[in-house]
């Protein structure tokens, strides 16, 4: 008996197989349909799945064809004496090798956790073997369990063979626990879509580099690294990238992203002075960065969102997932820019979201408004009352700097925005409008759109600038 995580599974979504077996009159359950008996099998975990097999004849092959599985012996390690530990994972290693022999459908998603005598004795090898070329998993996941006590680096070594990630089938790849001194099972993996490399330590920014050049075809990356090598150059250039989350606690050299299609950049915490940090990526705009200062040491979270009306649904709740990651309560700390256009329903429906994201402080606010189709002409101003639009911000989220880029003063819905932050008493320190970039007329325009902005009746006394 296999022994599993407890952790339940998604639904089937594996091509049903009629199974032929005698059945008992009084077995009524095992009278039901093979599909129905997956479905019943998904609600469990893949242990108590693979215990159904005893039930009857009938039970034995379906859980084999779950469209997930889950094998964790950390439960099991957890409570087993340092002694017996590697003693114990081989054990657990040949249950675990079992069910993945014995699975017979295609998986859309698998999850390994084991211990690190898999790592050096083949046996990881064969598993990300089979459960990829054998069985064509879309989303792996695979954590090695060391001990507090053990902390060695290298007992954790990932040492793989070339093109070990690079069937076809797999597009989203997830390592915990490992070091990687070399991106060569990386090699080829232009199947890869999404690669999440969480408490991964990596001889240097190198070989980093070379991992993710390997991977073109990324569009989600999440990197929660640390180099043995606090030193060099990590350059990420990936044209298909559009989500890309960053944390790494020690000090390089230099890191370079060249991305056209970035649309979200969570940076977590990097340490790299600011004239060594390069960013090219037109959709991200970086005005103030908090977590950067001359010596490359504040850790202040700092996400930039391009909002897309284009964004699939199911993309944004993956990428929105990720963003509050590892924050407690899933609420966010830090600072936040966004690139929205108010006048479309859409993007402030994803704002909306972004903003409820964060605890009841945000540190710094930033926002670029796009260009927009207005129905005022430029030179022309509006003369309407425009300070009781409908408010999408509720009162339980302060800022203490609110930046406001691209504002011109003459769409209704961003004068709207700002007086809303303003008369709800949101903004604690200065609200910082930028005019200097647009020609004369415009210019005009927008100063005295700030005018009446000053004019609103405030509780704090407001340093309401433009620069």
């Amino acid at each position: 008996m296999t022994t599993c995580s407890s952790s339940s599974s998604s639904s089937s979504s594996s091509s049903p197989r009629k199974l032929q077996y005698p059945i008992d009159d009084n077995d009524w359950i095992s009278k039901l349909p093979d599909e129905l008996l997956q479905l019943i099998l998904s609600k469990l975990s893949t242990e108590e799945a693979v215990r159904t097999s005893l039930l009857s004849s009938r039970w034995e092959d379906v859980w084999k064809w779950r469209s997930h599985l889950v094998l964790d012996m950390n439960k099991v390690l957890e409570t087993t004496p340092d002694e017996d530990l590697h003693r114990v994972s081989v054990e657990l290693a040949r249950s675990m090798t079992k069910a993945i022999n014995n699975y017979r459908g295609h998986l859309e998603r698998c999850i390994i956790q084991h211990y690190v005598s898999q790592c050096k004795d083949g046996t990881l090898q064969s598993w990300i073997h089979s459960v990829t070329r054998l069985e064509h998993t879309k989303d792996l996941t695979l954590v090695n369990y060391i001990p507090a006590t053990r902390r060695c680096t290298r007992a954790s070594l990932l040492s793989l063979l070339p093109d070990t990630f690079s069937h076809h089938s797999l597009t989203s790849l997830s390592l915990c626990g490992y070091t990687l001194i070399g991106p060569r099972a990386f090699s080829n993996c232009k199947n890869l879509k999404t690669l999440k490399l969480i408490n991964v330590v990596i001889s240097q920014a190198g070989v980093l580099s070379g991992v993710l050049a390997a991977c073109s075809s990324l569009e989600v990356v999440v990197l929660k690294v640390n180099f043995l090598t606090p030193r060099g150059v990590l350059k990420i250039e990936n044209n298909n990238l559009k989500f890309l989350q960053l944390s790494f606690l020690y000090e390089i050299d230099r890191m370079e992203v060249y991305a056209t299609c970035l649309d979200v950049l969570d940076i977590r915490c990097i340490k790299v002075k600011r004239d060594n940090f390069i960013l090219v990526a037109p959709n991200i705009q970086v005005n103030t960065n908090a977590w950067l200062d001359d010596h490359g040491c504040i850790d202040c979270p700092h996400l930039y969102y391009h909002v897309s009306s284009y964004l699939a649904q199911e993309e944004k709740n993956i990428w929105h997932e990720l963003l509050v990651s590892d924050f407690h309560d899933m609420r966010r700390s830090g600072c936040l820019s966004v690139s929205v256009d108010l006048t479309d329903p859409e993007d402030v429906d994803i704002l909306k979201e972004v903003l409820l994201m964060w605890t009841d402080l945000l540190m710094e606010f930033e926002i670029l408004f796009k260009n927009k189709k207005s129905p005022i002409e430029e030179g022309e101003c509006s003369t309407n009352d425009r300070t009781h639009a409908k408010p999408f911000l509720n009162g339980d989220l302060w800022f203490y700097n609110v930046w406001l880029y691209n504002f011109d003063g003459s769409n209704d819905e961003e004068f709207a925005f700002a007086s809303h932050l303003l008369m709800q008493k949101t903004v604690i320190i200065k609200m910082m409008i930028e005019t200097s970039s647009f020609p004369p007329t415009k210019k005009l325009n927008a100063e005295a759109a700030v005018a009446k902005l000053m004019e609103l009746p405030k509780r704090y006394k407001h340093f309401i600038e433009c620069f």
